[in-house]
This record gives C-alpha cells, structure tokens and sequence, in this order.
C-alpha cells in the first residue's frame, strides 16, 4: 500500500491526501520500535498537502500523528512516544540550485522533486529525522542496579590496587 504522486504535479493541482499507515509497513523505523508482544502494533495518521507559493516555489506539508512505543535509555521499559509534527518541505527541481538562504531559518527543509515520489518512505524519513536520541520516561529512575548508593566495582578495584 505504497502511493506514489508526482511531486510538482501535486504542488500545482494543491492536492491532498491523507491517510493511516501501520508502523510495520516502516522498515527502518521498526528498528528502533520496542516489540514486546511479537506484533508490531499501532499507526501513524498522515496528512500530506502541496502547495505553490509565490515566485513559483513548490512545497509539501507532511503532518504526522500517532504513538509509537521507543526503549527508555533510563530504565529500559517501553516508553510510549508521541509524534505530532509537521515538514514543510520545499521542493527543488532536478537541475536547478538548492536554495541556501530560504533553507537558513530551519522552517523548512529541501527534497529534490520527483515524478514518482513515494510517499511511505517520506512519512518513515521524517518521524527518523523527530525521533529523541535517548528516549526515556519523564520521570524515571535507573535499574537497582544502577542506583547511585550501591559501591562501585570500580570502587573495589581500587582497593586492591592500593593494597587495601
């Protein structure tokens, strides 16, 4: 279940599609999923518009919804991972230069424009580039194992190399 538009073509016709993909359908991003049950489980709501603005630049809006379950880099339980985002996304014409100074505010970014743009692999690219580097819970404490009041066995180590 894979769509494919033309980007520029939809950018002018203003299109918009919308959707539900299973985060299954997502290789790269199962990765990084926790599976405690042994089914991938859950959806990501989709919303993708095209847009031509002014001095004929193309852009995408891709907003994204749903929850995915992340491995908390405290605790290591499942952490459940809102997404809610939106790209913008300007679309640049094979050829022609990437425009540096509308890129500098970081309100957007670029992607070349293609006639068989997939549109699963966009949705999957963009919750890769929200995901947090350390997922954790907002309040969470570390394993027993890792609580700061049992000694270190770097600690007793030491000892025996002080001749403790």
């Amino acid at each position: 279940m894979n769509i494919v538009i033309d980007s520029l073509e939809f950018t002018r016709e203003g299109g918009r599609l919308e959707g539900n993909a299973p985060v299954g359908a997502f290789p790269r991003l199962a990765d990084v999923l926790v599976d405690d049950n042994g089914s991938m489980r859950g959806s990501l709501h989709w919303e993708l518009t095209g847009e031509r603005q002014d001095g004929g630049r193309h852009t995408l809006t891709l907003r994204l919804q749903g929850n995915l379950s992340l491995r908390c880099q405290r605790c290591l339980e499942t952490v459940i991972w809102p997404v809610d985002l939106e790209s913008r996304l300007l679309l640049v014409p094979p050829g022609e230069e990437w425009p540096d100074d509308e890129l500098a505010d970081d309100r957007s970014d670029a992607i070349e424009a293609d006639k068989a743009l997939a549109l699963l692999p966009l949705v999957e690219e963009e919750v890769l580039l929200a995901l947090p580097i350390a997922p954790r819970h907002e309040n969470c404490r570390p394993p027993a194992a890792f609580d700061e009041r049992e000694p270190s066995p770097f600690a007793v180590l030491a000892k025996f190399r002080k001749g403790v």
